[in-house]
């Protein structure tokens, strides 16, 4: 996983990668962590019981795979967040992670959100910039406009 383009995203940059790894979950307490093998996209995620009208993700069904080859069913249940929680959980610093790949991008113009451990994004924006001098920070139309003229 490397990144390949930076676009500012606001005040802030969204990281373009080559993939996005799949991630496996286990469930720590109230905390549900999904991780990648390398641990650089995390999912922080915490067991809140939906009441009414409030249900976690709008209510959408889905299953998440588990480490010990389960899956957990979430319909509202688990919410994103808590991520100092999973941190310590981890053993790592966590900072908030915006990215997506050229292939989802073309597809739908959305990035997602996702956590990772802040020395492994730092090393990876120092690879990307130290193997690309003349890199550049797309503005966030450009790069659209980019992908679009592909």
């Amino acid at each position: 996983m490397k990144i390949i383009d930076i676009v500012k995203f606001n005040n802030y940059h969204a990281f373009v990668f080559d993939e996005i790894p799949s991630k496996l979950y286990e469930i720590h307490g109230d905390l549900l962590i999904g991780y990648d093998d390398s641990k650089t996209i995390i999912d922080c995620l915490y067991y809140e019981r939906p009441s009414g009208r409030f249900y976690a993700f709008a209510g959408r069904e889905f299953d998440l795979p588990l480490k010990d080859g389960g899956v957990i069913h979430c319909y509202g249940q688990y919410w994103d967040g808590r991520s100092r929680d999973c941190a310590k959980v981890l053993g790592i610093d966590i900072c908030s992670l915006t990215a997506s790949t050229k292939e989802e991008l073309s597809k739908c113009y959305v990035f997602c959100g996702y956590y990772t451990d802040r020395d492994k994004l730092n090393k990876m924006i120092e690879e990307f910039q130290n193997g690309n001098p003349d890199y550049k920070v797309w503005e966030y139309r450009e790069y659209e406009k980019y992908l679009k003229s592909k």
